[in-house]
């Protein structure tokens, strides 16, 4: 027990159960939300360019899955002659050398280009994803705080409401 009655139990479920997923989906929602927010700021402010695959970057993924990543080369407006990874556009097939994409960048930073087409779903299931981690921990700590913490719950420490730490104490008192 803790100084206010909580057992450490309850406190090692809420933290497990609820601040874990809760935690998974901020980040993933932060990780959806700064995705779309670099997209909509290149598609606004960047430069487009008709970039050639070249190669497939290949990525080791779990379980010995292997995932394809193209390898493009452009030009910019200033003649520079660039070839980066589009590491948003992964899969697990390769990608065919010589096809023809769409790219938008930062003038600046060339190599960081992004393709114009396919960016909104990955986009999407972030925030999705991350949304249903976020309700998930929501439920869990309404579970949590209405079996642990509830005055009338299984370890409630009110003798009037079964404090005896007994599921199911009689409300009024020893009588049966």
């Amino acid at each position: 027990m803790t100084d206010d009655g909580i057992p450490v139990f309850a406190l090692l479920v809420s933290a497990l159960v609820v601040l874990i997923p809760a935690i998974v989906g901020l980040l993933m929602i932060a990780a959806g939300l700064r995705r779309w927010s670099r997209a909509r700021r290149l598609t606004a402010d960047g430069e487009r360019a008709l970039a050639t695959v070249v190669d497939n970057q290949v990525e080791s993924r779990r379980n010995g899955a292997v995932a394809f990543l193209p390898v493009v080369a452009f030009t910019t407006r200033d003649g520079r002659a660039v070839r980066t990874v589009l590491d948003l556009q992964a899969s697990n097939r390769s990608h065919l050398s010589g096809s023809q994409q769409t790219v938008i960048f930062d003038p600046a930073k060339p190599e960081r280009a992004m393709a114009l087409d396919g960016q909104h779903a990955g986009m999407a299931a972030a925030l999705v994803i991350g949304s249903v981690f976020l309700l998930f921990a929501g439920v869990a700590l309404f579970l949590v705080s209405m079996i642990f913490l509830a005055p009338d719950g299984p370890f409630s420490t009110d003798p009037f409401f079964g404090g005896d730490n007994s599921f199911g104490g009689n409300p009024f008192g020893d009588t049966p």
